[in-house]
């Protein structure tokens, strides 16, 4: 980022960089300076992009699979979609990709009912490998993308299930589901938060002294959990004798799904088992929780993430009836 801010409150640009003319200008306003860095980078694009390189975007992406996307718990999946986008761009020399290419796949993708926020997920994942692999060395050049702003998706509270609707959900779990396996993990991740992928792969070695050890996270970093003395005590009794590195469940989202078909939950789209780790997290905060501690719980590498729940904590910003202008009014 060349755009900081300097003595005063003005803002600095700086640009230096391969290809593209030094500048140094300042502004008032943040914004006025990220503007002009965005318009001045373009303006010199073309400069910039005079690449002997005409590997395309389908090339770049098996490298940056080879060089960084396997050492990603969700690479493959990148990966993918990577390739998808290189299709429905036609394959371009990556160093003549342009914004304008872009956008208009976007507008094109938009039209076709794909979701705002996916998009900005893609646009993330095109942006995130050009400066990969700009970084690396592999490529000369600036990432093509670097102009192009995301979307601005309307935030939106996160939904999670009240306890009438969980009590209702575990009930047709045990009614109607044959794979016992479903009732302990939904049970899990509404115990501790987990994904319904890091409780489903657990391992015998995963249960001790009445906590929980989640390996295999998206984070990939472990951490470890307490479990209720009673529910440990039956999770334990029904999993039986194993060896560590056995499983404790078997496969079982499909008859989670069954369950929830059987209900009259309306979920939000794509958050089928997700719904579990927000009503945990929703509940650890209306009951008084510490928002850091959800932050370690959950596995958030940024606390930007757990604060999308801080406003349901029982004492959020009642200053505002405090300190307001009517506050003392008797009218």
């Amino acid at each position: 980022m060349s755009v900081k801010k300097i003595r005063e409150g003005k803002w600095l640009v700086q640009v230096d960089r391969k290809g593209i003319p030094r500048t140094r200008k300042t502004f008032d306003t943040k914004v006025d300076a990220e503007i002009f860095e965005r318009e001045y980078l373009s303006k010199h694009s073309a400069k910039q992009q005079t690449s002997t390189d005409r590997r395309t975007v389908k090339e770049l992406a098996e490298l940056w699979r080879r060089y960084h996307g396997i050492n990603l718990s969700d690479g493959e999946r990148r990966h993918a979609n990577l390739l998808d986008m290189a299709s429905a761009l036609g394959n371009p020399v990556a160093c003549e990709l342009t914004p304008e290419q872009f956008v208009q796949y976007r507008f094109e993708r938009l039209q076709s009912g794909i979701s705002q926020k996916t998009l900005n997920n893609h646009h993330g994942y095109l942006s995130s490998m050009f400066n990969k692999l700009r970084k690396l060395k592999v490529i000369d050049y600036e990432n093509p993308l670097a102009g192009v702003d995301f979307i601005k998706v309307q935030e939106r509270q996160l939904s999670y299930l009240s306890i009438e609707q969980i009590q209702h959900l575990l009930e047709k779990i045990k009614e109607g589901c044959k794979n016992q396996s479903t009732w302990y993990v939904a049970q899990l991740c509404l115990r501790t938060g987990a994904r319904w992928g890091e409780a489903e792969q657990l391992r015998y070695k995963q249960l001790h002294n009445q906590l929980v050890t989640y390996e295999f996270t998206k984070s990939k970093k472990t951490r470890t959990i307490p479990i209720e003395e009673r529910f440990y005590g039956e999770l334990m009794k029904w999993a039986g004798h194993k060896n560590p590195e056995d499983r404790v469940f078997t496969n079982c989202i499909g008859a989670f799904r069954r369950a929830v078909d059987r209900t009259d939950l309306d979920l939000p789209r794509g958050q089928m088992t997700h719904i579990l780790r927000h009503s945990f997290a929703s509940h650890f905060i209306m009951n008084g929780g510490n928002i850091l501690t959800l932050q370690k719980i959950l596995g958030h590498a940024d606390i930007k993430m757990t604060m999308r729940y801080a406003h349901l904590a029982p004492d959020y910003l009642k200053d505002a009836i405090a300190m307001n202008p009517l506050a003392k009014a008797e009218f």
